[in-house]
């Protein structure tokens, strides 16, 4: 009797953890995405778009990407070197484009609107960074493959 209330006070604090960790990153989530923060530009179209968009630079924040979300957000992924990047769309609200970038900044793979629940999106060529943009952002840069992008803080 005595283990059955011990099992149960356990796993009710083990619930109270989970949700106290998940509502510190979606607490987290919201405030990294108050204004915009990057002049995100199509150098070859000579577009440029002032944006909210986050930096994936750990294990966990590359881990994470779109998952969990409410919507899709920007997300500038910095990987430790050039390779090959698949990624996946489990658990990721809405459709989303992927750019896979080379060191000096060209788009060497857009895969346009990438639906929910796709196990493995491949890209075509190796790359230093990935963007996971809203479709309208890719719209209004107008980026397509060969396109030479660039990135800057803003305050």
């Amino acid at each position: 009797m005595g283990n059955d209330m011990d099992a149960k006070k356990l796993f009710l604090y083990a619930i109270a953890g989970a949700l106290l960790f998940t509502t510190g990153v979606i607490i987290l989530g919201i405030l990294s995405q108050e204004k915009p923060n990057t002049l995100l530009s199509n150098l070859t179209k000579k577009k440029s778009a002032r944006i909210s968009m986050e930096t994936a630079d750990s294990a966990f924040s590359r881990m994470r990407g779109l998952m969990f979300r409410e919507k899709v957000v920007p997300i500038f992924f910095i990987f430790d070197g050039v390779g090959m990047y698949p990624i996946h769309s489990k658990f990721v609200p809405a459709e989303f484009d992927a750019i896979w970038i080379s060191p000096n900044g060209t788009a060497v793979d857009v895969i346009r609107r990438i639906p929910p629940n796709q196990t493995l999106i491949r890209p075509s060529s190796e790359a230093l960074y990935l963007l996971e943009l809203p479709p309208e952002i890719t719209d209004r840069l107008k980026i397509e493959e060969g396109d030479r992008l660039g990135w800057k803080t803003i305050k």
